[in-house]
């Protein structure tokens, strides 16, 4: 057995040699250059969708922290350090546009499915791991906001990563120099996707059943034996997530516990949220992605064919992954469309191993039926990418879009125009681009309409900042009408508005009010 750059494993054919390494020398860097061509080509007519409000809010969090604002302290998002710092980084960069955001996201994606690519081969071989490529596909459709630069999208890799250094510890036996190295790693990278969005702490439950398959399953180890075990994982998520504890902490004892943890817990979550909420969600974001994406009528298909010659070890990988990525996505307990990223490298997989199957098999009537089925999900897959090419991407057909998501970018340069970089803005209530896109700093501490609605007093300190004069902003931008969503109930905001903000215009349908005092 051989091994290429990337651990996969293969048989040789041939007793010669040379020409077999003559052939794979050239075979991996030409699928992987394809794969990545392909990542990014799939991604190309969303280039220039404008960022929507969770991709401004972290940029705008990021590019004051990045000018000497304390993180947490002047503007407060629930999101761990971890998608700040990659924003920064596309800051830094010179990436700092829509269109810089965008090309950003596509090169990680690429990078994403070559990591899946490698998961995948490892434990299937070459042709599965080639099901990388309907990862990227599916990434690039709209029924997934695959074209947003969001968290999950950015935690993906690293919790790639983590899942292969798991999986490559199983080549060594315990306690192996190398195989501890393993484990820490992949609870470092674990920690990392989890610093990008908490969901990405289904990797810790993960790691744990699979580590006690082994041990109690393979080795027939004891209860201490495996506590000792487990302990080089666990030590790997401390080593990860120590640097943003002893940062928020330190920067803002007061407040960053409760921006990560406490208010998602309590709040926003699984945990916190109003189960009929939780489940209407889930039945129509589900109904409507399966909708769309009828090839997912085959991935249990591919679940169940996921031994590989005999392996239940490949099955049983394959099924734990997709549990706990199930309950990643559950985490957040809103069931967002972008939330079911994080099931599609195992559903990619199982798709796989499903049309491999179908692909080797006599094709009787069900088969042949069966493949049939097939051939049209895929060719509604097709049609939905090249509708996309041809006709270019429609803000209206995309899901969660509203108007004022176009008029984001005229309204910020009005205001870069009629202000000084001193003045301050406020945008009511949900539009973070804005605050980007013009380059004012926020007069508001919470850039999304969930946390100022869900925060206990946030929505009466909000008008308070409003009508101090020392901080009322330069302009109102009446995103949404004042009493959206229950704000403003007794109409204080109303009055304050119409006392010390004067009309001055409308842009694509928004109303933008200038502050009359000094």
């Amino acid at each position: 057995m051989e091994r290429n750059a990337l651990g996969i494993g293969w048989q040789r054919t041939t007793t010669d040699a040379s020409a077999t390494t003559r052939s794979d020398a050239w075979r991996w860097p030409l699928a992987i250059a394809a794969l990545v061509f392909g990542a990014i080509f799939l991604r190309l007519p969303y280039l220039d969708v404008p960022i929507n409000a969770d991709e401004g809010g972290y940029a705008t969090a990021a590019y004051w922290w990045a000018r000497g604002d304390t993180l947490y302290r002047e503007i407060t998002i629930t999101r761990p350090q971890g998608i700040f710092v990659v924003f920064r980084a596309i800051d830094a960069l010179g990436l700092g546009s829509a269109r810089g955001i965008h090309i950003f996201a596509a090169v990680w994606v690429a990078l994403s499915t070559v990591a899946l690519l490698a998961v995948a081969a490892r434990l299937w071989g070459c042709g599965i791991g080639l099901a990388a490529a309907l990862y990227a596909t599916m990434m690039a459709l709209p029924w997934v906001e695959g074209y947003q630069a969001n968290a999950e999208l950015f935690m993906t890799l690293p919790l790639l990563l983590g899942i292969g250094a798991l999986l490559h510890a199983d080549e060594y036996p315990p306690n192996a120099q190398r195989w501890r190295l393993l484990l820490v790693a992949s609870g470092v990278l674990g920690a990392i996707a989890l610093l990008l969005k908490p969901s990405a702490i289904a990797l810790l439950p993960f790691g744990a059943l699979w580590l006690s398959r082994r041990w109690f399953v393979v080795e027939g180890g004891s209860r201490r034996d495996w506590l000792a075990v487990t302990g080089w994982f666990a030590l790997g998520w401390a080593l990860g997530l120590a640097p943003a504890l002893l940062h928020g902490l330190a920067s803002a004892p007061d407040r960053y516990l409760s921006a990560v943890l406490l208010y998602r817990v309590g709040q926003d979550s699984l945990i916190g949220g109003a189960v009929a909420h939780q489940l209407n969600y889930f039945a129509t974001n589900t109904l409507f992605i399966i909708g769309h994406l009828p090839l997912l009528f085959f991935a249990p298909l591919g679940f169940r064919l996921a031994a590989h010659r005999g392996d239940r070890r490949a099955r049983a990988f394959l099924a734990l992954w997709a549990l706990t990525a199930l309950g990643g996505v559950a985490l957040g307990g809103n069931w967002f469309l972008h939330y079911y990223q994080q099931l599609l490298p195992p559903l990619a997989i199982a798709l796989a191993l499903a049309a491999r199957w179908l692909a080797r098999r006599p094709l009787t009537s069900p088969r042949f039926a069966a493949a049939c089925c097939a051939s049209l999900a895929t060719l509604t897959l097709v049609l939905s990418l090249t509708g996309g090419f041809f006709s270019g991407v429609k803000l209206r057909a995309l899901p969660g879009w509203e108007p004022g998501v176009s008029a984001a970018a005229p309204i910020a340069a009005y205001l870069t125009a009629h202000t000084t970089p001193e003045d301050t803005i406020y945008v009511a209530y949900d539009h973070a681009d804005i605050y980007y896109l013009s380059g004012r700093r926020p007069a508001a501490r919470w850039l999304h309409f969930r946390e100022l609605a869900r925060t206990p007093g946030a929505f009466d300190e909000q008008v308070a900042r409003l009508g101090n004069p020392a901080t009322a902003p330069r302009y109102i931008v009446g995103a949404q009408a004042f009493d959206r969503w229950g704000f403003d109930p007794d109409g204080a905001l109303r009055a304050l508005v119409a006392r010390d903000y004067q009309y001055e215009t409308t842009i694509g349908g928004i109303a933008l009010y200038r502050y009359q005092g000094n």
